[in-house]
Formats: structure tokens, C-alpha cells, sequence
């Protein structure tokens, strides 16, 4: 009786742990440069998720603007959490633009100077 108690544990357990579909975003380093710091993050809205850049200043620490690089629609017919689309890796590419990928294996080139986003491609 009770070898069938643990194992029914263990059976539900390990359910449990298969129902969590969705893995935490990648850890990614901030980019330091000209007295900035540019942080990768995801905001979570109702109808849609937005991976944006955060610039905040090094001297007094606040934040001066946040750039939405891309957003994903959700469909809703769909759990969210699968429909979430991280930013993987972000990289200094030359003096004045930052550019980043994301899980969906898209490019966007974030330019310091203006802010202004350009997708680059899409990986294959």
C-alpha cells in the first residue's frame, strides 16, 4: 500500500512537472556603452508581447527611454506562455547600433544614435 502511494506520487508529480510548457527566458548580459546600459526585456500585455530594449543612464541610474524592437499578436485561442517570443542574444556591432536576435531566429538592428529599429532578416 504503500509502494502505491509513492509511486502515485512520483506519477503525479512528474505530471506536473510536464505541464510546465514553457521554459524561463535566456539570462542576457546588459550592454554597457557611452554612459548607457541597454537591457534586453519582454512586456507582457493582454492582446499582445512586446521584446524592447531599456536604456538607462550609468551616472544616476534612471531609465531614459524603452524602444519596443518587435510584438507578437496573440492569437487567442492559444495559452499565452507559448506564444511568448524572447530576446536570446544581443551584441554591439559597431559604434552605434546594437543588434539583436530573438527565439523566433529574427534579426533587428538598433540604432543609438536615433533609436530607430530595422529588422534585419529572418534566419533559416
Amino acid at each position: 500500500m504503500k509502494k502505491s502511494i509513492i509511486l502515485l506520487s512520483v506519477f503525479i508529480f512528474s505530471l506536473l512537472v510536464l505541464y510546465a510548457k514553457r521554459t524561463p527566458p535566456p539570462e542576457i548580459s546588459s550592454i554597457i556603452h557611452n554612459g548607457y546600459e541597454y537591457i534586453a526585456n519582454y512586456s507582457d500585455g493582454i492582446f499582445k508581447g512586446t521584446g524592447q530594449m531599456i536604456i538607462k543612464s550609468i551616472k544616476d541610474s534612471k531609465i531614459k527611454k524603452t524602444i519596443s524592437i518587435y510584438s507578437i499578436w496573440y492569437n487567442p485561442f492559444l495559452e499565452k506562455d507559448v506564444q511568448w517570443i524572447f530576446i536570446k542574444e544581443t551584441e554591439l556591432i559597431d559604434n552605434d547600433t546594437i543588434r539583436i536576435y530573438n527565439e523566433n531566429d529574427e534579426i533587428f538592428d538598433l540604432e543609438l544614435i536615433n533609436y530607430k529599429v530595422k529588422k534585419i532578416k529572418k534566419t533559416t
